[in-house]
């Protein structure tokens, strides 16, 4: 059952409105950040790219559609249960999904990284690894493995990587080929002066984050996108083979009111029946309980 202390209602034209908490609305749009607007978008260096940079997939990507529970003789005013929701490919490539994408993967991260954090009892910091230019154009292969090499000797000796093939010219607002790898990673951070005169890399030591998932998720909007490389990585005591996780708690997929599994539905104006008017799927934060005239099961 829903409770008094975690939803609030609102009744407007005979429907009935459930809203998230004011923590849950907010940690969902905080971080829907977008590539800063550049020129050139679509830069592509040998089949490295930006999220994005492709088509959506008509009659999939960005569509409303409903989830609902028609079990309205066990939900207050007799009526149904109603959740909007928009449909996605969550690929990194799509123009629509890409920041579905970013934020599905960064809420995974994060979970992983602070479950590994409150284990060891240590803090995630933010370190930056730049290619120098006699590296530039070495397959992403060798510049991995030299990045490694290096988080090793500085002592950060585990965390995640995100490559990043480009950077903005602060002059132009141009993308460039600039490789370098944003690391969350855990350890002291040291002998960076030593190691810099040794391989010529810069490493910067952006120091412990506020907010992992916030971190993670802006550096995938801009990360680097290929086919047969993944976006994010994990070494030392985050791997998969160290680290091992049990499932995340997905989103409820039962109405709140009934425990009664939720399934697809859709407006009865399909049917030939114009009554009433559907909620604005727009509000992805609300929950509805509506009359179950207007509604029907796509089973029907």
């Amino acid at each position: 059952m829903l409770s008094e202390l975690s939803y609030k209602s609102k009744v407007e034209n005979n429907q009935v409105h459930f809203t998230y908490p004011a923590t849950k609305r907010s940690e969902k749009n905080l971080w829907e950040e977008k590539i800063p607007p550049t020129k050139n978008n679509e830069i592509n260096v040998d089949g490295w790219h930006l999220p994005g940079q492709f088509e959506k997939r008509v009659g999939l990507c960005g569509i409303w559609s409903y989830m609902g529970c028609l079990n309205k003789s066990n939900h207050p005013g007799k009526k149904i249960f109603l959740k909007p929701f928009q449909k996605s490919c969550f690929r990194a490539d799509c123009e629509k999904c890409c920041w579905k994408w970013c934020f599905r993967e960064a809420s995974k991260s994060t979970h992983r990284m602070e479950t590994y954090a409150k284990k060891s009892k240590r803090k995630v910091k933010h370190i930056i690894l730049s290619v120098p230019r006699s590296d530039y154009y070495k397959e992403k292969k060798y510049l991995s493995k030299k990045a490694y090499q290096i988080l090793k000797e500085v002592n950060a000796d585990s965390g995640l990587v995100v490559f990043h093939p480009f950077r903005i010219n602060k002059d132009t607002r141009e993308w460039e080929y600039s490789p370098h790898f944003h690391v969350l990673g855990f350890g002291w951070v040291t002998a960076v002066t030593k190691a810099y005169a040794k391989y010529g890399w810069v490493i910067k030591n952006k120091g412990v984050r506020k907010s992992v998932l916030g971190t993670i998720h802006y550096q995938l909007t801009h990360c680097g996108i290929k086919k047969k490389y993944h976006a994010l990585t994990y070494f030392g005591a985050c791997s998969y083979s160290k680290l091992k996780l049990k499932p995340e708690e997905l989103e409820s997929r039962n109405c709140p009111f009934c425990q009664e599994k939720l399934e697809s539905v859709e407006w009865a104006y399909e049917k030939g029946i114009d009554t009433g008017i559907p909620p604005d799927p727009n509000i992805m934060e609300l929950w509805y309980l509506i009359e179950s005239y207007q509604w029907y099961s796509n089973k029907s």
